[in-house]
Parts: structure tokens; C-alpha cells; sequence
């Protein structure tokens, strides 16, 4: 017990050492070509420095981190376990009457530890990171942010709703277009504050000839499905009508989570807000599946990192009993890309509906984690 204990705490400090390696390696080439395009999209329209860009780039850094990690991951284990291989160190420990459970399990381990961090530190760090490189990027090209540029938005169709104030809204422009523009979001997009709509008819020359009919302030717009919640509502029609109400219903044909896909989109998200967020949007009727998708997806990274882990370490242990070190390496290699590719197309594939967010994000990763682990126990114990 005491040698297995010294095996695998070697063997994990090799583990650690070969995944530094490759990540430092990896990130090292992405963050040179990415200061480089900072320079050349950011410095086309403003004069920055290398300083400026490579600020910019160092705010991604999380985020490349959690697209690399499973890479470096994969490429790790086979450095670890192919070196252990050619120093006849595996033979050795397999000499000893340690088993490959055992000696896989520092690796199993690590990717495990690596995987929960990318889920609980490097997501949440990685979203705000993301949030200020947008903002600092946005300020360096010169846009004004939201709270000063404010948002706009286009309706049209317009059809009459059924109750009165409703069909008053919007007889005046039936089959017309709505221009909105709003100038403070609340929260993540559960409503715009201060908003103005602009209400157009179609003119002599067709739909792309607008006239303009009338006007309607509010204090704050909530997005329903199928109608516009407003309060504090101050309506100015021609001839200088002004009519005052404290709610207005205005029909619209903008779905119920636009203003959630546009301003809260799961990439903004972190891991620790997605369940209530989730949770509050079901309970207003948005459409939640990306949000599922990514917060099953962190929850099944564990279990991706793992199967990357040991798909790099099955293929060096065949290695130590039958040789081909570049075909297995590149077995190895291909098989855990071929994994990545795959878990993109359940991605898409839950993005068009086409299969449920959690079975998109948990079905390649345990898929492959259960593929290896029969091959492990086939070449283990027959």
C-alpha cells in the first residue's frame, strides 16, 4: 500500500508537470496570434499599443482557458503516460502487482479536480472577464455604451389586440411598424426603462414609405409573449391629443426572449447564476434551452475532462504491451477530437431543437467516459 501510495503520487506530479506543459504551450501560441489580431481589428480603427492589445487579450485568457484545458488535458495524459511507458516505468509498476486502476487513477484524479475548477472558479471568472473586455473594447473603438447609446428595437405587423385601449393603440397604424428605442435594460433584459415608441404607417409608396402617426412614452416595458407591458404611459397623438394611463398593453410580434437572447445571452451567464436564471425565465415563459444547455454542459465538464484523460491514458497503456507509439498517440489524439467535435454537434443539434439540451450536453461526454472504461477493462482483465 505504501508503494502504490509513492506510484501514485509520482505519477500524479508527472501528470501535473506534462499538463502545465502542454497548457502553458497551447495558451502561449493562442494569446501571441490573438495580440496580433487585436492589433490588426482594435488598431485598424485606433491607434493602441502591443501594451493595450495584450490587455485586451489577457482578459480573454480565461475564456481560451476553458476551450484549451480538454485539449491540454488529452495531449498531457499521452505525454505522461507514453514517457512512463518508454522508461519502462509502467512495466515496472505492473511488476510490482499494482494494477491500471491504480496507476490511471492519479490522472483520473487530476482531470476530475480540473474539470469541477473550470465549472466553480474559471466559467464565473472568465464571464466577467469577457463582460469588461467587450466594454474596454467598445470604449477603444469609440461606441458608446448602452446605458449612454441606449437600445433600439423593430416591430411590425401590427395588429389590433381585442380590448379597447389596446386597438386605440394602434389603429391609427394597423398592419404598421413600431420603432423603439429604450434607454436603460434592467438587470439581463427583463425590461427597458424610459422607453419611446415611434408608430409608422404604411405611406402612398407602399410598406417602405412610412408616415408617422403617433407617440408613446413609458416608464418601463416588460415583454410579454405576444403584447408590450407598459407603465407610466404618456400617448401623444396629432393635434396635440396627450392621453395619460398608468398600464398599456401594446400588441407586438417580437417573441417573449428577445430581449433575453439579445441582452443576457448564455455566454454572459455565469455557472452560479444560471440556475435561477433559468428558474425565473421558465416562470416568465422564455425560451430557456441555451441556458440549459450551457449549465449541464459545466455540469458534465467533470466527466468530459475525464474521458479525455483516460483516452489518452488507455492508448499508452496498450502501447507498453504491443508497441506503436505514433499510431496509438495518434489514435488517442484523433479519438479525443473526434469527441470535442461531437459534443459541438449535440450543441447544435439541441440549438435547433432537435434534442433536449441535457441529453445534448451529457450524452458524448458519458457516451465516451463509458467506451473507455470497457476498453480499460478489456485490456486489464480480459
Amino acid at each position: 500500500m505504501v508503494v502504490a501510495g509513492r506510484i501514485q503520487r509520482y505519477i500524479f506530479l508527472q501528470c501535473v508537470i506534462s499538463l502545465a506543459m502542454t497548457l502553458g504551450i497551447i495558451l502561449l501560441a493562442i494569446l501571441l496570434v490573438d495580440v496580433v489580431e487585436q492589433v490588426r481589428t482594435v488598431g485598424a480603427r485606433t491607434q493602441i499599443g502591443i501594451g493595450t492589445a495584450f490587455q485586451l487579450t489577457l482578459m480573454k485568457t480565461p475564456g481560451l482557458m476553458l476551450e484549451t484545458l480538454p485539449f491540454a488535458m488529452l495531449v498531457g495524459s499521452i505525454l505522461t503516460y507514453s514517457q512512463l511507458s518508454r522508461r519502462s516505468e509502467i512495466p515496472a509498476v505492473r511488476a510490482a502487482g499494482v494494477s491500471a486502476w491504480r496507476f490511471l487513477g492519479p490522472v483520473m484524479l487530476l482531470a476530475v479536480l480540473i474539470g469541477a475548477t473550470m465549472v466553480m472558479v474559471l466559467d464565473p471568472l472568465a464571464t466577467r472577464l469577457n463582460q469588461q473586455f467587450q466594454a474596454e473594447r467598445e470604449r477603444l473603438l469609440g461606441n458608446a455604451p448602452i446605458e449612454e447609446n441606449g437600445v433600439w428595437l423593430s416591430q411590425g405587423d401590427l395588429m389590433a389586440g381585442g380590448d379597447s385601449e389596446t386597438d386605440d393603440a394602434v389603429r391609427d397604424n394597423p398592419n404598421g411598424q413600431a420603432i423603439i428605442h429604450g434607454r436603460q435594460i434592467v438587470g439581463r433584459g427583463e425590461a427597458i426603462e424610459n422607453v419611446t415608441f415611434w408608430f409608422f404607417r404604411p405611406g402612398p409608396g407602399g410598406r417602405t414609405d412610412r408616415v408617422f402617426t403617433h407617440r408613446i412614452d413609458a416608464a418601463r416595458a416588460e415583454l410579454t409573449p405576444g403584447f408590450w407591458q407598459l407603465t407610466g404611459v404618456v400617448e401623444n397623438r396629432p393635434g396635440g391629443d396627450i392621453r395619460r394611463s398608468p398600464n398599456l398593453a401594446l400588441p407586438t410580434n417580437l417573441s417573449g426572449d428577445t430581449l433575453l437572447t439579445r441582452f443576457a445571452s448564455a455566454k454572459t451567464i455565469p455557472f452560479w447564476d444560471l440556475p435561477s436564471f433559468i428558474e425565473a425565465g421558465r416562470s416568465a415563459g422564455m425560451e430557456v434551452d441555451a441556458y440549459v444547455l450551457k449549465y449541464h454542459s459545466l455540469l458534465a465538464t467533470p466527466v468530459f475532462m475525464l474521458a479525455m484523460a483516460l483516452i489518452g491514458a488507455v492508448v499508452c497503456l496498450r502501447l507498453a504491451r504491443s508497441g506503436g507509439l505514433s499510431r496509438l498517440i495518434g489514435a488517442g489524439a484523433l479519438a479525443g477530437f473526434v469527441l470535442f467535435f461531437v459534443t459541438r454537434l449535440a450543441a447544435g443539434m439541441s440549438a435547433s431543437g432537435a434534442t433536449p439540451p441535457e441529453a445534448a450536453a451529457w450524452c458524448p461526454p458519458l457516451f465516451a467516459l463509458f467506451a473507455v472504461l470497457t476498453l480499460l477493462a478489456h485490456i486489464e482483465d480480459g
